[in-house]
C-alpha cells in the first residue's frame, strides 16, 4: 500500500480523512481521538488540521499557525502514549485562502515532510471545498461522523457523490456520534442508514459523554483525559474497526 501513497509524504502508509459537509457532528473530536487511539496502539500517527478554524489545533493545546503551509508537525507527548507516536500539523486562518482559490490545496494536504508515519489523519473542514476534495483524493478511507438524525442521510449522500468526483476512490465509512441509546430515533436511524448504505456504518458508536465535552478544555483527546470514559472506550473500538478497513 505504501507505494501508491507517496504523494502524501515519505513513509506515510495509510490516510484517513475525517470529513463531513455538516458541522457540529463531532468531526474534530473523532479525528483527534481516533488519532490518539491509533497512537496508543503503537502506530506512528500524524493528525493534520485542515480547518481554518483550527479546532483540532486548539483542542490539543497548540496556537493556530500564521503560515500552516510551512508548519512542521509538533510532537504531542503524554504519559499514556508511546514517545513520539502522535504529532500534530497545526492549522490557521490563512487556510481560508485555499477555499477562496488564492492558494492550492495540495501544499497543505500533501506536503513532503520527512517524518515517517504509519497513519495520516486529516481533519477536514465542514464543507466540500478545495481542502476536503483534495483530502478525499488521497485518502484510503473517508470517515463521516453522523448524529442520529434524518440529516445524516444528506451528509452521507453528499460524501458518496463527492467521492465520484476525485480520481482515487476512498472507502466510505460512517460512525454515529453523540448517541443516546435510550432514544428510539437512534435505533431507527441506524437501521435506515444500514439499509440505505450497506456496509458503511461502523458497529462502534460514540455515546453522548460529558467527559468528551470537557476534554478540549484540558487540551487533550478524551482518550488521554479520561481513558476509562464511555467515549474513550467507544473510540478505542472504532479505531480497531478502522484498523481492519485500513489494513494496518
Amino acid at each position: 500500500m505504501a507505494g501508491r501513497l507517496r504523494s502524501a509524504g515519505p513513509g506515510v502508509t495509510c490516510i484517513l480523512a475525517v470529513t463531513g459537509a455538516k458541522g457540529g457532528t463531532g468531526k474534530t473530536t473523532t479525528a483527534v481521538n481516533i488519532a490518539a487511539a491509533f497512537a496508543g496502539l503503537g502506530y506512528r500517527v500524524e493528525i493534520r488540521d485542515l480547518d481554518p478554524q483550527a479546532s483540532a489545533t486548539r483542542s490539543l493545546g497548540q496556537p493556530p499557525e500564521s503560515d500552516p503551509a510551512r508548519a512542521k508537525p509538533l510532537p504531542l507527548r503524554h504519559a499514556l502514549l508511546p514517545s513520539g507516536m502522535l504529532l500534530l500539523r497545526p492549522a490557521g486562518r490563512s487556510l481560508i485562502q485555499v477555499e477562496q482559490g488564492k492558494q492550492t490545496a495540495a501544499e497543505f494536504v500533501t506536503p513532503h515532510w520527512g517524518w515517517n508515519a504509519d497513519l495520516l489523519v486529516l481533519d477536514c473542514p465542514p464543507a466540500l471545498g478545495a481542502l476536503t476534495m483534495t483530502a478525499l483524493g488521497v485518502a484510503d478511507v473517508a470517515l463521516v461522523p453522523l448524529e442520529a438524525t434524518p440529516l445524516a442521510f444528506h451528509g452521507l449522500t453528499d460524501l458518496r457523490e463527492a467521492l465520484t468526483e476525485v480520481p482515487r476512490k476512498a472507502k466510505l465509512r460512517a460512525v454515529l456520534t453523540r448517541v443516546q441509546r435510550r432514544r428510539l430515533l437512534t435505533t431507527e436511524m441506524r437501521e435506515r442508514i444500514e439499509e440505505t448504505f450497506p456496509g458503511v456504518l461502523a458497529q462502534a458508536e460514540i455515546p453522548e459523554d460529558v467527559r468528551a465535552a470537557e476534554a478540549p478544555g484540558e487540551e487533550l483527546p478524551v482518550m488521554l483525559f479520561a481513558p476509562h470514559s464511555a467515549a474513550s472506550v467507544a473510540y478505542a473500538a472504532l479505531a480497531k474497526e478502522m484498523r481492519k478497513v485500513l489494513r494496518l
